[in-house]
């Protein structure tokens, strides 16, 4: 099994348990760019209860053969829990949309973990990445009163050029929070504050893994 980045501009990357990484583009890229971080896609296990998106690598056919984790569409709208197959080729130049792209599958996370009790963190896919860079999206309890709960967006290391993230950064943290009350409007505007914070990572969105945990 490898896991994934987002799809974005066109292209993947994967990396394997052995810690090899290789980023390929992805011809038709539409049934995996709408199917990630739905919760369809099948996950593999993450230190600390935490799961990424993965799929089955046939390196001679240059495809993903990406097993659904619950009855899903096909490409041709048909309901099925057979593995899609996802045509990979050689690494290529992103394509323009790749900012869009990336702004689309972040929201999909962020409206899929607030709808299930998850929480999204995006951080380096590599295995030997460090802790940090990451920004973690949650929605939580705000307190002992059932029923009331707070959307959370926390990152490290601190966006401190960031006038958006300004009035929430503390010169001796290593982290910054944003949180406010849970409602389709915080919930909304989580991917904004999240892309601002990720943006000065010195990263490309296929260096990037989303991962899930349950709260």
């Amino acid at each position: 099994m490898v896991e994934l980045s987002p799809c974005v501009g066109g292209l993947v990357r994967t990396w394997s348990d052995d810690g090899a990484s290789r980023l390929w583009s992805v011809p038709g890229d539409a049934w995996l760019r709408e199917a990630q971080a739905t919760g369809r896609i099948g996950r593999v296990s993450r230190k600390e209860g935490r799961y990424r998106e993965a799929a089955r690598l046939s390196e001679s056919d240059g495809a993903l053969l990406v097993r659904p984790r619950g009855p899903m569409r096909d490409a041709d709208g048909n309901v099925t829990m057979a593995e899609q197959v996802v045509a990979l080729g050689p690494e290529k130049r992103p394509s323009r949309s790749t900012f869009e792209d990336f702004r689309e599958v972040l929201t999909r996370a962020v409206e899929h973990c607030a709808a299930t009790d998850e929480y999204l963190v995006v951080e380096r896919g590599a295995r030997d990445a460090g802790r940090e860079p990451f920004c973690l999206f949650a929605v939580l309890p705000a307190g002992v009163e059932p029923g009331v709960f707070v959307t959370v967006v926390e990152t490290s290391p601190p966006p401190r050029d960031s006038d958006l993230w300004a009035p929430y950064v503390d010169e001796w943290d290593r982290t910054a929070t944003i949180s406010a009350p849970a409602g389709p409007e915080t919930v909304a505007t989580a991917p904004t504050v999240m892309i601002e914070a990720i943006s000065r990572w010195d990263a490309d969105p296929w260096d990037l893994a989303f991962t899930f945990g349950q709260r």
